[in-house]
């Protein structure tokens, strides 16, 4: 296949040109390539070619294959290829069964699905065997268990996912804590909650010298912390949701449930400093923190209602909008942060970049559509994105 006439983008750079695709890589990229016989042709004049983005923060509510097919496919509309799902599961989960499961349903899988280990399980090693690319850890583990998956996360050179929160600040939080909080009366989540977590982790993955990314970070003083200790140890990474980019605290006034999540939303003053960070590309990566509740779920009291935002399927609509039409940074600086930084952070090598050998994940959007959001059940519900994506390419097979 040849895609032909889009303005190609990755952290590289920008220029227009056409695209050859065989089998499941990209075999050449430049500015004009000539047809081969009987090739087919793909004209894409006026569309931005663009990597697939990787999510590495996604939950899910129940593990299944239902589910993981339903996810996959979300995924895939929302202009991601690779996405890590965070194993946030009770300590009776089977972890072994559900990676056999993961593995099982790759041919089924559009977006492919990336097994993380939880550090509550002891069996790392067999996961990691298992084809597990990441450990996940609570900050609020016993040291020596963190240490631990420090080690092992040095021995298998994967990276290591940290969840920093102080459960004992945060126990029976529903939103931020604030004066917004105590105009409806609700229990509020303590900034210190992330905040010291943060600082206790960043000294220890230090001292470790693992490769660690903190997760879904809403927090100046965490990303204070952080920029500090990068200083230090460079292969330390931060990652913050789009929706603490976009939605304030005041989305959960009157009680909206739609715009609960954990860590909660923040205050406009955060996230106007939030943005700065993610200007100075301070922030490395973003996520779209996706965790799909029932409507039965969040159509609860606030306080007894579920976290969680579903939003995937918009996830690079969502970027772009904010990144290149609100912020004006460059597609150069948005494909850095979705793609190419969490490749290389999770060692993928042939994925994050338009380059011959390179796999052929890859979107094609239209940033002059529009379209708006018309599910009633989102916080977003009547807004309007810009950049509608055209066509997803994974590994060379079009998908839609």
């Amino acid at each position: 296949m040849l895609i032909k006439g889009a303005m190609i983008c990755d952290a590289n750079g920008e220029y227009k040109g056409d695209i050859r695709i065989k089998e499941d890589k990209i075999t050449e990229i430049n500015r004009s390539i000539i047809a081969h016989d009987s090739e087919e042709i793909l004209e894409a004049n006026g569309l931005v070619a663009m990597p697939s983005a990787i999510d590495l923060n996604v939950q899910l509510q129940n593990f299944n294959k239902e589910n993981l097919i339903n996810l996959s496919h979300k995924a895939a509309l929302g202009g991601i290829s690779l996405l890590a799902l965070t194993p946030n599961f009770p300590n009776s989960f089977s972890a072994e069964l559900g990676m056999e499961l993961l593995n099982t349903l790759q041919d089924s899988f559009e977006a492919q699905i990336l097994g993380l280990i939880q550090n509550s399980f002891e069996n790392i090693s067999t996961l990691h065997k298992k084809g597990a690319k990441g450990i996940y850890a609570k900050s609020s583990q016993d040291g020596n268990a963190l240490r631990i998956a420090c080690e092992f996360a040095l021995m298998f050179d994967i990276p290591i996912f940290f969840e920093c929160e102080d459960v004992s600040l945060s126990t029976n939080g529903v939103m931020n804590e604030g004066n917004l909080s105590s105009k409806l009366g609700l229990l509020g989540i303590s900034e210190l909650s992330e905040t010291k977590e943060v600082a206790m982790i960043s000294e220890l993955v230090r001292f470790m010298g693992t490769k660690s990314v903190f997760n879904a970070i809403a927090s100046i003083r965490s990303l204070e912390i952080l920029k500090n200790i990068k200083k230090l140890h460079s292969n330390l990474f931060t990652q913050t949701s789009i929706h603490h980019l976009i939605l304030t605290e005041n989305h959960c006034n009157n009680y909206n449930t739609l715009a609960k999540i954990k860590p909660p939303l923040k205050s406009e003053e955060t996230r106007s400093k939030l943005l700065n960070y993610l200007k100075t590309m301070d922030i490395d990566l973003l996520t779209s923190l996706q965790f799909s509740q029932p409507l039965a779920q969040k159509d609860l009291p606030f306080d007894e209602a579920a976290f969680g935002i579903d939003m995937i399927e918009y996830f690079i609509p969502m970027c772009y909008t904010l990144m290149v039409k609100t912020m004006h940074m460059t597609l150069k600086d948005l494909s850095r942060i979705l793609s190419f930084n969490p490749a290389n952070i999770m060692g993928l090598n042939n994925y994050g970049l338009l380059k011959e050998g390179y796999y052929a994940d890859l979107v094609l959007f239209d940033p002059k559509e529009t379209q708006v959001i018309d599910n009633i059940e989102s916080p977003y519900y009547d807004w309007v994105f810009s950049g509608k994506i055209k066509g997803h390419f994974i590994k060379g097979k079009r998908v839609f």
